[in-house]
């Protein structure tokens, strides 16, 4: 709201963890609420509330802190719609941001519980956006981004643009010309259920793992770079300038 954004809060119950109907919330907000043609920004803020991946059992019960996981995402968004205020660009620019995202287990279906609730709520094709990109795990300490499968399935024309765009702003070294692998992402869900064609931007090595931090407590603020996040900031803020002035 501090940037002029129309916001809402989209609330809906969860079941994860053991637990059943929980309280949860996707925030959405829209700047330039008004313009037709409109792109779409996702992040997930929830955190994960065990740490199964933790070397110390008497911390695998408890919350991780999540700033690769979670809040880097949230504030790469929240750092584009501060620039966006400053710098008023002709594009309706949305963010959604998820709620219960990573609270699942082996089970088919319990992630990205947020994505699959709003992408079900999206009826009017009107305001579906042009595209969307997700921010997953990204600013972390030597983080690199692959070009996810799933992202490339439903919008690989997305991909390699922005892809190229990195590449143009001397990003190449962490916007890699190679496969990031298949990450079933809240992504997954916006474009199979919403439509919307949507990306990605996720850490994964070349191996197809995450990083040491994933789901532990050593997800904490050590573990972020913030050249990294700055990189992937600059080049979706780029894009969406490149989108108003039509030269995407």
């Amino acid at each position: 709201k501090a940037y002029g954004a129309d916001v809402e809060v989209q609330e809906f119950k969860a079941n994860f963890l053991g637990k059943k109907d929980i309280a949860a919330f996707n925030i959405i907000a829209k700047m330039n609420p008004d313009q037709e043609q409109r792109i779409i920004l996702f992040a997930h803020w929830d955190t994960r509330l065990i740490a199964e991946k933790d070397n110390n059992i008497a911390l695998k019960d408890l919350p991780i802190p999540g700033a690769v996981d979670g809040a880097s995402g949230v504030s790469g968004l929240l750092e584009i719609a501060r620039l966006i205020h400053k710098n008023p660009i002709n594009l309706g620019v949305d963010f959604v941001f998820f709620d219960a995202e990573d609270q699942g287990n082996e089970t088919e279906g319990t992630w990205c519980l947020g994505s699959q609730y709003w992408s079900k709520s999206i009826k009017d094709e009107k305001l579906k956006p042009e595209f969307g990109i997700l921010f997953d795990l990204i600013g972390a300490k030597n983080a690199s981004y692959g070009k996810e499968e799933i992202s490339y399935h439903f919008a690989q024309d997305v991909v390699e643009k922005v892809w190229k765009l990195a590449a143009s702003m001397n990003k190449g070294n962490i916007f890699q010309n190679r496969s990031g692998g298949q990450i079933n992402d809240d992504h997954y869900y916006v474009n199979s259920i919403a439509k919307i064609p949507t990306i990605d931007i996720i850490e994964t090595k070349p191996t197809g793992n995450f990083g040491d931090y994933h789901h532990t407590h050593q997800d904490n603020i050590e573990a972020i770079d913030k050249n990294n996040l700055a990189s992937v900031i600059q080049v979706v803020t780029a894009v969406l300038y490149k989108v108003s002035d039509g030269t995407f």
